[in-house]
């Protein structure tokens, strides 16, 4: 029954973020037809700062951030030469985890800004740092996914694992488990596959059960499914010490700091570093470098009562 209740509600969520109306969106900074495009709700200026500033160090393209109503934020992203556009989250029961329901953002704008942009990059704004230009460090190919690490395929990643199990069952998770983990967090791809991607990703949320739709785990799921079963087409997945490197798991410390940069043993330096907060010392470097937070990592600072927290786990209606 709770099953069949969680599919409506959230066929009525998605349906309507389908009607949604696009944002008005007029770019006061930067050039051209790329665009990095990153959700940014229920941060501070300080969380960031390593992204927007080294992307703007690195980068004369449009870059656009989804926040809430925040317009002391806004004034701050303008004063670092980003765009915003700012709009609260639905509260719609049936909306699925954060991490999951920003998949409606992504599509919102990109459907707003069809013909204007030629390349998007999707990215977490916490925990990613640009060291060059990454439309020039990477091919023009329709999608482009990369791997959060090396040596843990989605068979022994429990996380990872599970979420594709539980979401997708064990047929699909057989088909892909001897894959290396691919990371949601940063995909680049040209705008009308980029488009198509995220819908694929939302339609795809139909299947998933209720409660497991309420965890993070979602979002990555259903990215990994859509790579390595082909659903996006055209597409290459790029490993994880390339030029844009993931540290997690095992992998968190073939980079380190070397005359001001992130770089290999080798020496070569990614263009962009997602996780970096996960090795203390580049965390450090990085937010030493931009102005990040002043103590511990960035996080969000949506707030969630334990009552509210207890009944979205129990009976999956909202996601976070």
């Amino acid at each position: 029954m709770l099953q069949y209740v969680w599919t409506k509600l959230y066929a009525r969520w998605l349906r309507s973020e389908l009607v949604r109306p696009r944002p008005r969106i007029e770019f006061a900074h930067g050039t051209g037809r790329n665009l990095i495009l990153g959700i940014a709700r229920n941060y501070d200026i300080s969380d960031l700062k390593p992204f927007v500033r080294s992307a703007r160090k690195f980068h004369d393209c449009r870059i656009l951030l989804v926040v809430n109503n925040d317009y002391e934020l806004g004034k701050a992203l303008e004063a670092e030469g980003v765009d915003c556009v700012m709009s609260d989250a639905s509260l719609r029961l049936g909306r699925p985890h954060m991490n999951f329901a920003r998949v409606a953002d992504y599509v919102a704008v990109l459907q707003a800004l069809s013909g204007q942009v030629d390349r998007v990059f999707l990215a977490d704004t916490r925990d990613v740092v640009f060291q060059g230009d990454i439309f020039q460090a990477l091919p023009d190919i329709p999608m482009i996914f990369f791997e959060e690490g090396k040596g843990i395929p989605l068979e022994s990643s429990g996380w990872n694992g599970n979420a594709i199990r539980r979401t997708f069952g064990m047929p699909v998770f057989d088909r892909i488990k001897h894959h290396e983990v691919i990371c949601s967090g940063t995909v680049l791809g040209r705008h009308d596959i980029t488009v198509m991607y995220c819908w694929e990703k939302l339609l795809l949320g139909q299947m998933v059960p209720r409660r497991h739709h309420m965890r993070s785990g979602v979002d990555q799921a259903t990215t990994n499914v859509l790579a390595r079963i082909d659903l996006a087409p055209s597409s290459v997945v790029m490993p994880y010490d390339g030029a844009i490197a993931t540290l997690s798991g095992l992998n968190t410390n073939f980079l380190s700091v070397k005359g001001g940069k992130l770089a290999t043993a080798e020496g070569r330096i990614p263009a962009a570093v997602h996780q970096y907060d996960r090795n203390a010392a580049i965390r450090d470097f990085v937010y030493a470098t931009y102005g990040g937070p002043k103590h511990g990592k960035a996080g969000d600072k949506a707030k969630d009562s334990t009552l509210l927290k207890k009944l979205r786990v129990t009976f999956g209606l909202r996601g976070p």
